[in-house]
């Protein structure tokens, strides 16, 4: 089967077989969808095959609208992720030659490490972002991209590289039939009655240096409690300590999701933030998912992450504080509460 750009203008035609490179984890992943949504109605017969970690065969299912294969990358020369395995390496770079890839888009970053290891995947064309002094053959398909750029519109520069139009800037996040019904015996473990009025806390993120503290979490829990709102506390089995220490500082009695049903799958969580009235967060996977579901949020940013790159889009419904800004835990709940009664005077 082949396939051609949806714009006339679009030089490229006869692409059967693409591959998109992103080696990440799942708030990164969230980020290139509006991406991948071009090029899934530019080239709607196309084969499109994501290459990254082994997790990601399960964020593929989720996007079966968009991808139609995985492919596990082993460890490669300058990516954090997975340890380097030179053989394992080499053999990969073979077989990425034998697949005969139409179009290979580098979507890893800024292509310093990445661009150069996709060209050895000798496809048709190759396209990528690069940094501004950074050369390369082909200057049209790999545009300038700054790190400051935001992570979800700059990959956009790719779609305008290949001639194809964009599709919006929303993100996305299916929650498939099984995690529904999981999710409906989950609020049955967790005794949560239907309209009932919650708030996710969500005090982890991979990166520690990216939490905000246990105890300020602790205290804008309590003071929401006292507001009439259960808190609910969400997280990872690895998490667990941490939200325990969240917990023991509190004099209010909050939901703890991993004490209280252990390990919860991602579509189970993202069904969970789907229903509650607002999230609070740290710069972490779970607000990239509250922006795909449209969950007001607040967003706490540590001097270790980029606001300009990683903030939500839509400054309207999902609110941005620094931890400077968030110094005192009683100005995050102010705000979180003045912006609860907005939505509450919207809705009458």
């Amino acid at each position: 089967m082949t396939s051609t750009a949806s714009s006339p203008a679009s030089p490229f035609h006869n692409i059967q077989k693409i591959a998109i490179f992103r080696s990440l984890y799942v708030g990164d992943m969230l980020c290139i969808i509006p991406t991948v949504r071009a090029i899934r109605k530019a080239f709607p017969q196309a084969s499109i095959t994501l290459i990254g970690l082994p997790w990601q065969q399960a964020f593929v299912q989720r996007f079966a609208h968009y991808f139609d294969e995985h492919i596990v990358a082993p460890g490669l020369p300058g990516l954090p992720e997975q340890p380097f395995d030179a053989v394992k390496a080499v053999d990969f770079l073979s077989a990425m030659q034998q697949r005969s890839f139409d179009l290979v888009l580098q979507m890893q970053g800024n292509g310093a490490v990445t661009n150069a290891l996709c060209s050895l995947f000798n496809a048709r064309y190759t396209a990528g972002l690069r940094r501004d002094l950074d050369f390369h053959d082909d200057c049209a398909l790999f545009p300038v991209s700054p790190d400051t750029d935001h992570e979800i519109t700059r990959f956009l520069k790719l779609v305008d590289a290949l001639g194809i139009r964009r599709h919006g800037i929303d993100l996305e996040f299916p929650i498939l039939p099984d995690e529904e019904q999981n999710y409906h015996d989950l609020r049955k473990t967790l005794a949560l009655p239907a309209k009932t009025r919650y708030i996710c806390l969500h005090a982890g993120a991979r990166d520690v240096r990216r939490r905000w503290p246990a105890a300020n979490y602790a205290l804008v829990g309590d003071a929401l409690i006292r507001h009439d709102y259960t808190v609910v506390l969400t997280g990872s089995e690895d998490e667990r300590t941490l939200l325990d220490e969240v917990v023991g500082q509190m004099s209010q009695v909050p939901i703890n999701l991993v004490r209280a049903a252990g390990h919860v799958g991602l579509g189970e969580l993202a069904a969970l933030l789907r229903d509650a009235v607002f999230l609070i967060s740290n710069d972490t996977g779970v607000s990239h998912i509250a922006a795909a579901l449209r969950v007001p949020s607040l967003v706490l940013f540590s001097p270790h992450s980029d606001v300009r790159r990683w903030a939500p889009l839509d400054r309207q419904q999902h609110q941005v504080m620094t931890f400077d800004e968030a110094a005192d835990p009683m100005a995050v709940t102010q705000r979180v509460l003045e912006k609860l009664e907005r939505y509450s005077v919207a809705a009458s």
